[in-house]
């Protein structure tokens, strides 16, 4: 005898249902707080009482490949030359930085904790890939 639970399709948990994931969300926050509306439809496995199409809303997790761990290393390594900001697409503050030599050591420390902290990320508004 196999034991069932007694629910609305849309209380399913999220490996028994599918939904229609957007690639272009923009997430101008970090972390993201940016939200928006699915559809989400119910595996041929699950049972489930109602609509087997429902409407779900999902948190924004838009990122375009810049990786958190890439840019706190050349921060760390190169950050004195701006080449963290380079990366993350922030040519002007990456020149600024070339040309002064990191803030003499400042900016490039202050730089640093802010990436380990996420403070800063891509300029495009995605999200890091850990």
């Amino acid at each position: 005898m196999k034991k069932m639970r007694c629910r609305y399709c849309y209380q399913t948990e999220t490996t028994e249902h599918e939904c229609n994931i957007r690639k272009d969300c923009k997430a101008l926050e970090i972390p993201s707080k940016r939200r928006y509306n699915t559809t989400c439809t119910v595996k041929e496995t699950t049972l489930c009482l109602g609509n087997r199409t429902f409407g779900k809303i999902l948190i924004c997790n838009w990122t375009s490949g810049y990786r958190w761990s890439t840019a706190a290393l050349l921060s760390l390594t190169l950050g004195g030359f701006g080449v963290d900001r380079f990366y993350l697409g922030y040519w002007k503050e990456g020149l600024a930085k070339l040309f002064s030599f990191g803030g003499l050591g400042v900016w490039t420390l202050v730089d640093f904790i802010l990436i380990l902290a996420q403070y800063v990320g891509p300029s495009d508004g995605s999200l890091y890939i850990f």
